[in-house]
């Protein structure tokens, strides 16, 4: 079964300091969690929310996407797809 997540995204303006989130992208994506391999927090750009990395597979063919969603949230998610 596929969960549907939030596929997380910026666009930045400036350097350094001075950069700036002018917007955010939303996509839907949809996972099997069954070839989940790592989920791990990372911290979004300055004024947006941390964000979580969802990575798959192994070794450099494995991928990884940017989601909105928590930890939490996605481990939710997951139960209640079952």
């Amino acid at each position: 079964m596929l969960i549907k997540l939030n596929k997380v995204s910026f666009v930045t303006v400036g350097q350094g300091a001075s950069l700036k989130v002018e917007r955010t992208i939303l996509e839907p994506v949809w996972l099997n969690p069954t070839h989940i391999a790592k989920i791990v927090i990372k911290q979004g750009p300055a004024d947006c929310p941390d964000i979580t990395n969802i990575a798959w597979g192994a070794g450099p063919l494995g991928s990884h996407i940017d989601v909105l969603e928590t930890p939490e949230q996605i481990i939710e998610i997951i139960k209640e797809s079952k």
